[in-house]
C-alpha cells in the first residue's frame, strides 16, 4: 500500500517549538511517518474550503479537547463524523469527564484510540460497550525529545544547582498520585533544610517554565525531583470535581486527606495508571540525575541504576542527600541513563511513529476503507487553507500575537492571567473563551483547576 494521506488535527497554541512535549509529539508525525501527513493546527470551526474526503485518515491529537465547543464545535464534529476514512484519536489527561469523552468519540466514529491507560485497566475506563468498534492501543505519555539528545551539557560536578523542580498543582479530585507531584516540594525542602542544598523548587502554574527556560534549569541542575505520572482517581461524570469545589468553598482550609475521606475515598486507587513521565526522558537526555519517589515507571527505570529512589515517607532522606553530595556516583548514573534510556530506540519518536504507521495501515485495510480519489497535494492543501477566510484571519491574528509576544512569553502571560483568576470567575468567562479559543492561543482544558 502506498503512503496514506493523513490529516493531523492538533493545536500548537502558543507552544514553544524548541522544547515542549506536545510540540515534539506533533512534529514527530511529519518528521518520521512514511505516510503523507498534513498538519492542521486549528481550534474552532474547520477551514471552510478544507475537503476531508481528500484524505484517507484523520488523526485527532490529544491537544484537541473533543468535548470542548471552543476546540471542536458542532460543525467540525459533524464533518469529522461524516468522514468515510479511518479516524484515529489520541488521548491524554484521561481522568476528566470520561463518560462525556467516550460519548464524543463514539459520535465521531473513532476507529483507533491511542490511550495512556495500561491494558489491564482499559475495560475499567473505556467500557467495551461505550466504544464497541474502536481498537485500543496503549502508548507512553511522551518520548525522548530528538532536539535534546545532541545538546551539550556540563558535567554533574560543574552544575550550580543541587536540585531543581517545577510542577503544576493538580486539583484534589485527581487523587493522591496527582497531588503528590506538588506536595513533594514542601516535604523535600523541610526534610533537607539543615543540609544546605542549593535548590530551585516551586509548584503552581505561575512558576511553570517552558522552552529554553525549562531546558536551562534542568541542564544546570545536578538532580531533579520527580514522581510517577498519572492520577489515582477517574472522574467519569465530573461530579467528583464539582463536589470537591463545593466542599472547599465551605471548608477553604481543608487538606487533601480530609477532602478525599469525605468525597472520593472509595475511588482512590481503583484504577491504576501510574506511568513514567516525559520529564524522565528529558532528564535522561540532558544527563540530569533523577530523584524519584519509589514506583514502577512503566517498567523502564530501575532504582539506583537510572535514578535515586526516594521513599514517600522520606525515611531514606539521608541516603538521598549523600547521593546528591556524590557527583562521581551521579555522573555514572546519568551516563548510564543516557545510554540505556535516552539513546534506546524503543523510547524514540521514530519508533513510536513506525508503530503508528503500521497500525493505521493495518486498520485501514482490515476495515475495508477506500482510498481518497483525489488526494491533496501540498500546494492545493495550502491554497485551500489560505482561501478559507476564517482560518486565514485567525492565522494572521496569531502571527501578529506571536510577533508581539514570542511563544514562551505569551504562554506564561496567558497561564498567569488564567490561573490567577478564581475558579468562579473562570466559569463565568466560559462563553467568552469560546471566542478566544478560535484564535488558537488558548491552552486551558475543562475540568482543570
Amino acid at each position: 500500500m502506498s503512503g496514506l494521506n493523513v490529516l493531523l488535527l492538533c493545536s500548537l497554541a502558543s507552544r514553544d517549538s524548541k522544547a515542549d512535549t506536545h510540540t515534539s509529539h506533533i512534529n514527530a508525525f511529519e518528521r518520521h511517518s512514511r505516510h503523507n501527513v498534513f498538519r492542521l493546527s486549528n481550534t474552532g470551526p474547520l477551514p471552510s474550503r478544507l475537503d476531508l474526503e481528500r484524505f484517507d485518515v484523520v488523526v485527532i491529537h490529544y491537544s484537541i479537547w473533543v468535548t470542548s465547543e471552543s476546540h471542536l464545535p458542532g460543525s467540525a464534529a459533524t464533518r469529522i463524523a461524516e468522514f468515510p476514512g479511518l479516524k484515529v484519536q489520541f488521548r491524554q489527561d484521561e481522568f476528566f469527564t470520561v463518560d462525556a469523552m467516550s460519548g464524543a468519540m463514539r459520535r465521531l466514529g473513532i476507529d483507533v484510540l491511542y490511550t495512556c491507560v495500561p491494558p489491564a485497566e482499559l475495560d475499567k475506563v473505556y467500557l467495551p460497550q461505550a466504544l464497541p468498534d474502536a481498537r485500543r492501543i496503549t502508548t507512553l505519555t511522551g518520548f525522548v525529545p530528538d532536539e535534546m539528545l545532541a545538546r551539550k551539557v556540563a558535567p554533574i560536578a560543574e552544575r550550580p544547582l543541587d536540585v531543581s523542580y517545577r510542577a503544576s498543582k493538580p486539583p484534589y479530585a485527581l487523587g493522591e498520585l496527582a497531588v503528590e507531584k506538588w506536595r513533594i516540594v514542601p516535604r523535600f525542602l523541610e526534610a533537607t533544610a539543615r543540609h544546605g542544598l542549593v535548590t530551585d523548587l516551586a509548584y503552581g502554574e505561575e512558576h511553570r517554565l517552558f522552552g529554553e527556560e525549562w531546558i536551562a534549569l534542568l541542564a544546570s541542575s545536578k538532580c531533579t525531583l520527580g514522581a510517577e505520572s498519572g492520577a489515582s482517581v477517574f472522574d467519569f461524570t465530573g461530579e467528583i470535581q464539582r463536589a470537591v469545589e463545593r466542599y472547599l468553598a465551605e471548608h477553604p482550609q481543608a487538606g487533601f486527606e480530609e477532602v478525599r475521606d469525605r468525597i472520593f475515598a472509595a475511588e482512590e486507587g481503583r484504577i491504576r495508571v501510574n506511568q513514567i513521565s516525559p520529564r524522565c526522558f528529558e532528564a535522561a537526555a540532558l544527563r540530569t540525575a533523577m530523584i524519584l519517589y519509589e514506583g514502577e515507571y512503566s517498567g523502564i527505570l530501575e532504582p539506583w541504576r537510572h535514578y535515586v529512589p526516594l521513599k514517600k515517607d522520606f525515611s531514606n532522606i539521608e541516603e538521598v542527600v549523600a547521593a546528591i553530595r556524590n557527583p562521581p556516583l551521579l555522573q555514572v548514573m546519568v551516563d548510564r541513563a543516557y545510554r540505556e534510556i535516552a539513546l534506546n530506540p524503543a523510547y524514540s519518536h521514530r519508533h513510536f511513529i513506525a508503530g503508528f504507521d503500521d497500525a493505521i495501515e493495518q486498520e485501514f485495510g482490515a476495515r475495508g476503507k477506500a482510498r481518497a480519489r483525489r488526494p491533496y497535494t501540498r500546494a492545493a492543501y495550502r491554497f485551500d487553507l489560505c482561501a478559507s477566510p476564517g482560518y486565514a484571519l485567525r492565522a494572521a491574528a496569531l502571527f501578529v500575537l506571536r510577533g508581539l509576544l514570542p511563544g514562551t512569553r505569551l504562554r506564561k502571560l496567558l497561564h498567569r492571567m488564567w490561573y490567577g483568576m478564581p475558579i468562579e470567575r473562570r466559569a463565568r468567562m466560559a462563553p467568552l473563551l469560546k471566542l478566544f479559543g478560535k484564535t488558537d492561543i488558548y491552552i486551558p482544558k475543562s475540568g482543570k483547576s
